[in-house]
């Protein structure tokens, strides 16, 4: 006995194409679309889909945003507008401007000690021969930022030449010709005859003169010259 393959009832005739239970064609028409092969062509459409979702979501800029998804940070800041020179070469001497002096009871010639460089860093003072009196020697230049920034800090380093009477030994740093440093040798820094760094810190100004002096009072003595290394101008943040 021969049943419908779709609801199982047996059929009457052997021949029959069409259950009288279900009413389902008994046999597929030729050339038709077998059930199993829809089914297997949807199966495939979805894994398909599944494959493309996956793939495009490895783009990132394939795929929409969410509210709470990472974003980049900006990059911010301004560029470091410090500027650094050195006493390197005679060259480097040129556009400072200088001047000395002395005062008191001479036994001798006297004289400027320089400008001049001298293995690798400048050297600017006076040679004098004082029984007793005083002398000073400065340099001083002006630098303007022209990135429109401005600076507030100056960091210098150099070294005085040695004395017998460090108290009386002095130097001092003047920006826009107001004093912000001055100490004796017998402080630290600056030393007697060392080399040391100064930082010193002023009102934020985008010209600045810088002017760096030193002397002896009393004075005895021939040599008092200090040694110029280097100075850095920069804009630093305020920490007070």
């Amino acid at each position: 006995m021969k049943f419908c393959p779709h609801c199982g009832k047996p059929l009457q005739f052997e021949q029959a194409e069409i259950c009288p239970a279900c009413g389902c064609r008994v046999n597929a028409i030729a050339g038709g679309i077998d059930r199993a092969a829809v089914l297997i062509l949807i199966a495939i459409l979805a894994v398909l889909c599944i494959i493309a979702a996956g793939v495009f979501h490895l783009f990132p800029g394939t795929a929409e945003k969410t509210p709470g998804d990472p974003v980049a940070p900006a990059v911010t800041g301004s560029p470091d507008s410090s500027l650094s020179v050195a006493w390197t070469g005679t060259e480097d001497w040129e556009p400072w401007k200088h001047a000395a002096s002395w005062s008191g009871k001479t036994v001798g010639p006297c004289a400027e000690n320089g400008p001049k460089i001298v293995d690798g860093h400048g050297e600017y003072g006076t040679e004098v021969n004082l029984l007793a009196g005083t002398t000073e020697s400065g340099v001083w230049r002006t630098f303007t930022d022209t990135s429109g920034n401005g600076w507030n800090t100056l960091t210098f380093v150099g070294k005085m030449s040695p004395c017998d009477v460090p108290g009386g030994r002095w130097m001092k740093i003047d920006v826009n010709d107001r004093v912000v440093y001055r100490a004796t040798a017998s402080e630290s820094p600056p030393g007697n005859g060392k080399i040391f760094t100064i930082p010193v810190h002023f009102p934020l100004s985008k010209t600045v003169k810088v002017t760096i002096s030193n002397g002896q009072d009393p004075a005895w003595g021939t040599t008092f010259k200090m040694e110029y290394y280097s100075l850095r101008l920069s804009r630093e943040a305020d920490t007070s």
